[in-house]
């Protein structure tokens, strides 16, 4: 390779192919000799905006079922050497393995595009945790929007996870504003989307079907997921030691639960969560028994063997709809599956109707009874032949509020179980169906009960105060 003349360079066939251009740049390419002159300026740029590209301007081929691995990365690596651009896929299926964004880089698929990944996982890397068909690592600025798909082709790997794991769809480390947009994703072999010290990262108008995860988020900061539809064989939105996250107007279904997740200042509002999953429990699918109950619509998440740093705390879930699913909450700090690393504190439902519930919202808190719930304006009603047992079972908390409240059960069994609790106060409640020993309470501290004209104040439950 040598210069031949200002603004161009001079590459061998040999070299030219090496680094991936081939028929990249064919109309930018002049024959000199046995070189190429290859101009600085990107294939097409007399019909195209000046920083949007077609990824067949580079050489990808479309519906071919040969990899088009290095034709893509080459038209995203011309983009951000150029301070960054739109790459664009058009309609049909584009084959790839592992690729990498930088900085400014927006990848479209059109109406009608796939980008598939692989179905040999070799194509992704060394078959490690961090494999996935898209990365980014410390990059700012990145935009990966449909309308359409990408298929992770349910590629396996027998060195993952778990003994069948693949690369994920989306892999962002260390990435600051991101949107990812309008986009399908399905059959990933691991999670569709896995982010890691990420922060001000937009999630909008995303579908996932099948796969494990839908968002894992570990130590992210100021994420927002908006109009999104997840149905997934795993958790829908998982991981721990986040914070200010917004959950707006989305749909959640999982054979898993619909949130596994450790967060401080969590807003979830406008949310359906339903069960059963669409989508069979991957790894009950792999041990030959496939099942697909959701377990809880929230599920506390601070695994002990990851070194949690924060809690969960500051959790508003406002203006939600749960329906079939097993439980709507559940924490148990002291043998619960990965929630002992750090405890739960305020959690606050408002305006949440839940129906056919399996098993109680259950709370089993920290020794210090940092955990409080409120549910302000909320129903919940056990399922049908699951209903000869209480629908809130908390124990070790700081304090309860249930303000009008509705909890139905069959009756044989007390609507509310407390123990070891500091207060509890009990605002306009209605116990389906009314009798006259709704609750029990034992080791509280302290009971205050609704007005003098609530329907619910007339009716007493057993209440035995801690001793001091």
């Amino acid at each position: 390779m040598k210069d031949d003349k200002q603004g161009a360079i001079r590459l061998t066939r040999r070299e030219a192919i090496d680094i991936g251009l081939g028929t990249v740049l064919s109309s930018a390419v002049a024959a000199t000799g046995a070189g190429f002159a290859v101009a600085t300026r990107w294939a097409g740029a007399d019909d195209k905006p000046d920083n949007e590209r077609l990824v067949t301007d580079f050489g990808a081929k479309p519906d071919d079922d040969g990899l088009q691995t290095a034709a893509i990365q080459a038209a995203i690596d011309a983009a951000a050497d150029r301070g960054g651009g739109t790459i664009r896929f058009p309609k049909g299926r584009f084959l790839s393995g592992a690729i990498r964004l930088r900085d400014n880089i927006r990848l479209v698929l059109e109406e009608g595009a796939v980008l598939r990944g692989s179905e040999n996982w070799r194509d992704f890397g060394q078959g490690g945790w961090l494999d996935a068909l898209i990365t980014a690592r410390d990059a700012r600025g990145i935009r990966i929007e449909g309308p359409g798909r990408i298929d992770g082709a349910d590629c396996e790997n027998p060195k993952g996870e778990e003994g069948f794991r693949g690369p994920h769809a989306i892999v962002l480390l260390g990435c600051r504003d991101v949107v990812v947009a309008d986009l399908a994703v399905a059959r990933t072999g691991n999670y569709a989307m896995f982010c890691r010290d990420c922060s001000d990262v937009q999630v909008r108008g995303v579908s996932v079907r099948g796969g494990h995860d839908a968002l894992h988020a570990q130590a992210c900061r100021r994420f927002t997921v908006r109009n999104c539809d997840f149905r997934t064989g795993d958790d829908c939105l998982a991981g721990c030691d986040n914070t200010d996250f917004e959950i707006l107007d989305c749909r959640i279904n999982s054979s898993c639960n619909g949130f596994r997740l450790g967060c401080v200042n969590l807003v979830v509002r406008k949310c359906e969560f339903w069960g059963p999953g669409e989508h069979a429990h991957r790894i009950s699918v792999r041990r030959g028994s496939p099942r697909t109950n959701m377990l809880a619509a929230f599920c506390h998440f601070a695994p002990t063997d990851r070194n949690p740093k924060l809690p969960s705390d500051n959790w508003l879930v406002e203006d939600c709809t749960i329906d079939h699913v097993d439980r709507v909450y559940e924490y148990n700090f002291e043998r619960g599956t990965w929630q002992t690393g750090q405890p739960a504190r305020r959690l606050h439902f408002r305006n949440v109707k839940a129906t056919r519930v399996a098993r109680p919202l259950t709370v089993l808190g920290d020794a210090q009874r940092q955990f409080e719930l409120t549910l302000e304006d909320v129903s919940i009603t056990l399922r049908e032949g699951r209903r000869d047992q209480p629908v809130l079972d908390i124990r070790r908390f700081g304090s309860l509020v249930l303000r009008q409240a509705v909890l139905e059960n069959s009756g044989q069994a007390p609507g509310l179980v407390a123990r070891e609790g500091d207060a509890v106060w009990l605002d306009r409640v209605r116990w389906v169906p009314q009798r006259e020993a709704p609750y029990l309470l034992e080791q509280v501290e302290t009971l205050r009960t609704g007005r003098a004209d609530d329907e619910s104040s007339s009716v007493r439950g057993t209440f035995q105060k801690a001793q001091s």
